[in-house]
């Protein structure tokens, strides 16, 4: 059994005036997402990832088609689907928080809002505060925590049913670079550590490589591609290319690469907790091996590590799609 499963799941949404009546924003969509998987829905916005991950939360009735979670049919089973899910919605700055409460009494109304007994209750929290290293910080009001406090804070909600399922609709999105780096280490957590099966929406194509085990690929309501990361990095054979990771920011160093010879350009920069990777399209991978470090240390500048790269995610969606690129940060 699936703990995800869409068959030919359809949203049309009505349009006031113009040519079209309606607009396909979900457009027959079939995946399928296996026990303790870390599955990724990547498209731009507008791309209809959040009506789909709506119609698997209940929250809107697809026209056509229908969605199993855990084998029940969100249609026609709605509470036994709401009763295997957890939810968590991009909430830029904890917003779906109460400020003026603690964490541990955010978390004790939310619970009474899903009806989980109290004793019951006291022991789950206790727990998931411990699990989000948030116990010593629990009773302080949430109104002063970071941003990436109050995320965890967040999370901890969304488990508070110990549902086993989690819809994830774009967790990172407004966080600056060191939240979503937290988030994205606490998420990885979930699904290894806790054996959570995570469905996560992002526009942001490195999250979505580096996090998920199978990515699917939608675009204008449609899937048009779904496999694992280094699966759909084939698609784009011709690319070369070369990555290295640099100590500190690496901002100067970004502009500065451009201009070695044989760099095509800069295709992702990705910031770690103390240094950052730089992938480069380059024009001969041996060559490059050779001639970047050497210029690196012309400018002292400290490189971890080279290497060989497979082309970046956002190469494979603009083959796939036609666009530009995936917004994202």
């Amino acid at each position: 059994m699936y703990s995800v499963q869409t068959i030919d799941l359809t949203k049309y949404f009505e349009k006031e005036g113009g040519k079209v009546d309606r607009i396909i924003a979900v457009n027959h969509v079939n995946l399928d997402v296996e026990e303790g998987a870390f599955f990724g829905l990547l498209g731009p916005n507008g791309a209809g990832k959040t009506t789909l991950i709506k119609m698997l939360c209940t929250l809107i009735i697809p026209d056509e088609g229908t969605a199993k979670i855990a084998g029940y049919d969100v249609v026609n089973e709605p509470d036994k689907v709401k009763e295997n899910i957890g939810w968590l919605h991009g909430e830029t700055g904890g917003r779906a928080l109460y400020w003026r409460l603690s964490a541990r009494d955010n978390l004790k109304f939310y619970a009474f809002l899903q009806n989980i007994p109290s004793d019951m209750a006291g022991r789950r929290i206790d727990a998931l505060l411990d699990f989000f290293e948030l116990t010593k910080d629990a009773d302080r009001l949430v109104k002063d925590f970071s941003t990436g406090m109050k995320v965890r804070v967040m999370l901890a909600r969304t488990l508070l049913a110990n549902a086993t399922i989690l819809l994830m609709d774009e967790p990172t999105v407004g966080l600056d670079a060191s939240g979503a780096i937290e988030t994205r280490n606490l998420l990885r957590s979930l699904c290894k550590e806790l054996h959570k099966t995570i469905f996560f929406t992002t526009h942001n194509i490195m999250e979505a490589e580096r996090l998920c085990d199978r990515i699917a690929v939608m675009n204008k309501g449609k899937i048009v591609a779904v496999d694992t990361p280094l699966k759909l990095s084939e698609i784009t054979k011709s690319f070369r290319g070369v990555e290295l990771r640099l100590l500190g920011s690496g901002e100067t160093a970004v502009s500065e690469l451009q201009s070695v010879p044989g760099v095509k350009k800069v295709v992702k920069v990705q910031p770690e907790e103390d240094h950052v990777i730089i992938q480069l399209e380059v024009e001969n991978e041996d060559e490059a091996l050779v001639r970047i470090p050497q210029y690196l240390r012309s400018r002292r500048t400290k490189m971890i590590g080279i290497q060989k790269a497979l082309p970046d995610l956002e190469e494979v969606f603009i083959r796939l799609t036609g666009e530009e690129r995936v917004e994202g940060g």
